[in-house]
């Protein structure tokens, strides 16, 4: 048995969704995690959590604020120092073995200062080690992100980049590309296909988005808002784990913002989708980009979603349906394997 010390960006569900696959699939080993926001509300049902500010900025209006970030990450390099006594406190009564940091820097600063050797498993260091062809008008946005990645968790040696593409990776070491996690309520899913479309944003976003579900020529499930109604062919639907996957295993296409996990999930139903990156951030550019680039779908990189776009994606949709089939976007086994080894023997090998 095994004391695993387990941090888990807040901002968002995808890290907390990775995260509790994870420890669900280790019931021998003890787990306590260090979290924020969605991911503390997602985490603390089922595992002691300790509260931690995450650095970070929502996105509002369909834009990720690179103020909101900067303050952040000033803010908690500043302020916190009871709260990191107090988790420093559970932390010594735990007496963890190792670590793993689903994009969490608290952690990595906490490895830095004991010597515990930690993992870094998550989906954004594809960033920082993946050799990526992106276009000229994002590589300064790039650039930002690599640093900000730099900054926080340059210490960390080990490193599980969870990846629904597989990038070329630039560095040496202990770095190595795994399909993605999926929580057991995809798996245990069957794909069919319905008429409906399916809509996600999980932020605020622009009029333009719903004004476009409106022009489909398709009845449209829309989450991420939490309401109850609908308005001509686009029912709203309040959150609902298992009503959601139920309408992505089933839909037509998907249309959503660009976020990892989600894209991860469609793509193993085998769903195309059509996804709407936020502005400023360049993880979800990257993932957009690579998305099109190997014939998923498309992205629709715009404040005014365009109709042009609907009418390609619409022709080449059994493409993308072929070039998904080809591929496995399912990486649970393979990624267990690896974890079970590390926690069991306390070291990493890629």
């Amino acid at each position: 048995m095994t004391n695993i010390l387990y941090g888990v960006h807040g901002i968002g569900h995808g890290h907390a969704v990775r995260a509790l696959t994870v420890a669900r699939s280790f019931p021998q080993h003890n787990f306590l995690f260090i979290s924020d926001s969605d991911g503390y509300e997602m985490l603390h049902p089922e595992y002691k959590v300790c509260k931690l500010a995450t650095n970070g900025s929502p996105a509002f209006g369909h834009v990720m604020p690179y103020s909101g970030a900067i303050i952040s990450y000033c803010k908690n390099l500043l302020a916190g120092k009871e709260e990191m006594g107090k988790v420093m406190q559970a932390i010594e009564r735990f007496q963890p073995d190792l670590a793993v940091t689903d994009y969490e820097p608290n952690l990595a600063k906490i490895c830095r200062k004991t010597g515990l050797p930690c993992l870094s498993l998550d989906h954004q260091h594809v960033a920082s080690f993946g050799s990526l062809q992106l276009p000229v008008s994002k590589i300064f946005d790039l650039a930002l992100l690599r640093i900000a990645i730099w900054m926080q968790f340059r210490d960390i040696q080990n490193h599980m980049i969870i990846s629904f593409f597989n990038p070329v990776i630039r560095a040496k070491g202990q770095v190595k590309v795994f399909p993605p996690i999926l929580r057991a309520k995809v798996i245990e899913r069957v794909a069919t296909e319905g008429d409906h479309v399916l809509a996600y944003h999980g932020y605020s976003t622009t009029s333009e988005f719903h004004k476009f579900l409106l022009s489909l020529p398709y009845p449209v499930r829309c989450y991420g808002m939490n309401e109850d109604k609908v308005i001509a062919n686009v029912t709203y639907r309040e959150n609902s784990t298992d009503h959601f996957l139920d309408d992505l295993a089933s839909c037509r296409y998907v249309m959503s913002t660009a976020g990892h996990t989600l894209l991860s999930e469609a793509l193993y139903f085998g769903k195309p989708v059509m996804a709407f990156p936020i502005r400023n951030a360049c993880e979800q550019f990257i993932n957009g980009y690579y998305l099109e680039k190997n014939g998923y779908g498309l992205m629709n990189d715009a404040f005014h979603p365009s109709f042009d776009i609907l009418n390609i994606f619409e022709r080449n949709r059994a493409a993308y349906k072929k070039n998904i089939q080809e591929n496995s976007f399912c990486g649970n086994e393979t990624v267990m394997t690896v974890l079970n080894r590390y926690f069991n023997s306390k070291e990493y090998s890629a």
